[in-house]
């Protein structure tokens, strides 16, 4: 049944955690609307690689130059190149993580585009991540396997057998979450793919009929949710 709920919530995330969000196709909006969920308590924000700069109003405090991180949605970043935000060092983040709150980290680029292939040095995730995010952006079914599409096509067509120009098909999908140098290739902690639909119900149909094409043994090994994240819809697939 598709329920309006707290994405934290279904998530199953505590205290302490360390999230660590990979992928393509929606991992901005995930990680700022955990973020905005849990603004009661002590939440950081930061990146591993590059990130757009959020509007002002998507947290409360810049802790980036040497400020003690408060209740509510702190910011850290090492610089600024353009509108995007830069990583700062690994220690840093390390010793700023709340222990009574959560620490959410966008570790991997797509360049706004909804599938990715992956490079040998990335995703960049930090050891002490406790949890792991793999976001997939469902709404490219169908779409051509092209360069408007696909960031890094010809590491995408590796890792899934596809051709440029043939039409994303969910055998793609499959085999980009299936593949060891796929999405979670580098993943730490408890691994959780999140299958990003933009169509509400039929959205979720689709995410339904990829999960049942997924290695029943891998499914396994992780937590499997479906949501629409303009439309507040979530459904757990397979639960861990």
């Amino acid at each position: 049944m598709l329920k309006t709920m707290n994405y934290a919530d279904v998530l199953q995330l505590k205290l302490g955690d360390v999230v660590s969000v990979v992928g393509s196709g929606g991992k901005t909006s995930l990680l700022f609307r955990l973020a905005e969920e849990c603004r009661d308590k002590f939440v950081l924000i930061s990146t591993t690689t590059k990130m757009l700069r959020p509007d002002s109003g998507q947290y409360d405090w810049d802790i980036s130059r040497g400020a003690s991180i408060q209740p509510g949605i702190n910011l850290l970043y090492g610089g600024e190149v353009g509108e995007k935000i830069t990583a700062p060092p690994l220690g840093q983040i390390r010793a700023l993580r709340p222990a009574d709150g959560l620490t959410l980290l966008e570790c991997d680029g797509s360049k706004g585009k909804p599938l990715k292939g992956w490079v040998d040095d990335e995703p960049v995730i930090p050891a002490f991540s406790t949890v792991t995010i793999g976001v997939l952006g469902l709404w490219a079914l169908g779409q051509r396997v092209d360069n408007r599409t696909v960031h890094r096509i010809e590491r995408f067509c590796r890792l899934t057998g596809a051709t440029p120009g043939e039409p994303v098909s969910l055998d793609h999908l499959a085999a980009i979450v299936e593949h060891p140098e796929g999405l979670f290739h580098r993943a730490r902690g408890r691994r959780v793919l999140f299958l990003n639909v933009r169509q509400g119900e039929p959205g979720i149909a689709q995410a339904i009929v990829l999960t049942e094409r997924l290695d029943p043994a891998l499914c396994q090994t992780f937590t499997i949710l479906a949501g629409d994240l303009h439309g507040d819809m979530i459904q757990v697939l397979v639960k861990k």
